[in-house]
């Protein structure tokens, strides 16, 4: 296995991944394993179910508010006076009618590609990983279940939420397939780029949301010991290696705010899709593409 494809979480904002997948695609930069967690999740296996990139792109358009959640506030009521009748502020079952029109499960079993996404089990606050032969749409809905926002989803029986409550930058099994090259879609500057100091409460809040959005990937980096390539923080891209591993990050270049974490609106997903493609041709300019 050389390469590894690593989506993380981020809500509405994943639709920057889909414009980093179709740089990707041009460059015919083909991954054997893609890794993917909470909005990283849905992209992960829209891929593996064998959608490209410019379809990919159109449902990310798609995504508008009402097609992906139900804002009720008499259920919210209702639990909040009836000791937690609901368990989240929406319901999100329109997602689910989505993801069963545009994912093909058959051929995501068939994928030559290997797909992994993560859940949180939710009584135990264990990770757990599934494969794209397990994955069906209740996988996919439970790593992209927000807590209090979104509903969790049952597995087997068992309750599980958002994967990126534990582990947003799903790295862990590419290290341990020991891959050659890895490529890594962050959903935030925190770590690429430096962040300005805050002046207001707001401000400060935004910053510690991002920082720990990108948490597990600093985790395991320094775990790895691996080391900076690009040098820290250089207006840019951070690549990571050492002698048999290759480690490329790229991510937004500007503070998205909080807004921007559950606007799921046409506009916004054209504006994060052009810039994940403007993005990614910045930050892996220094990278020799190619699927050799």
């Amino acid at each position: 296995m050389k390469r590894a494809l690593i989506l993380c979480g981020g809500g509405s904002r994943g639709a920057f991944q889909a414009g980093v997948l179709k740089y990707l695609d041009e460059k015919r930069w083909r991954p054997d394993l893609i890794c993917g967690a909470s909005a990283g999740a849905i992209n992960a296996v829209a891929i593996g179910s064998g959608m490209t990139p410019d379809k990919i792109i159109t449902l990310w358009k798609r995504f508008d508010r009402r097609k992906i959640y139900r804002i009720s506030l008499a259920r919210h009521l209702r639990s909040f006076f009836n000791n937690g009748e609901s368990q989240s502020l929406t319901d999100t079952s329109p997602l689910k009618k989505l993801l069963v029109k545009y994912i093909d499960i058959n051929k995501l079993r068939q994928s030559k590609i290997e797909i992994i996404i993560n859940a949180v089990h939710l009584p135990t606050s264990r990770l757990k990983y599934f494969t794209q032969h397990q994955i069906d749409i209740s996988h996919i809905m439970a790593s992209s279940a927000i807590p209090v926002l979104f509903p969790w989803q049952f597995i087997d029986g068992e309750p599980y939420w958002d994967g990126g409550m534990i582990e947003n930058t799903p790295l862990a099994p590419a290290l341990e397939r020991r891959v050659r090259e890895i490529i890594v879609v962050l959903l935030t500057p925190a770590g690429n780029f430096k962040l300005p100091l805050p002046r207001t409460p707001l401000q400060a809040a935004e910053i510690a949301f991002e920082q720990l959005l990108q948490g597990a990937y600093q985790t395991a980096v320094s775990n790895q010991r691996l080391q900076l390539s690009n040098g820290p923080l250089v207006n840019g891209t951070n690549s990571v290696k050492d002698a048999s591993l290759r480690v490329a990050t790229v991510s937004p270049a500007r503070m998205l705010g909080f807004p921007s974490f559950l606007n799921f609106s046409i506009l916004q997903a054209e504006r994060l899709i052009e810039e994940g493609y403007y993005q990614a041709q910045k930050q892996l300019k220094y990278l020799n593409l190619c699927n050799s």
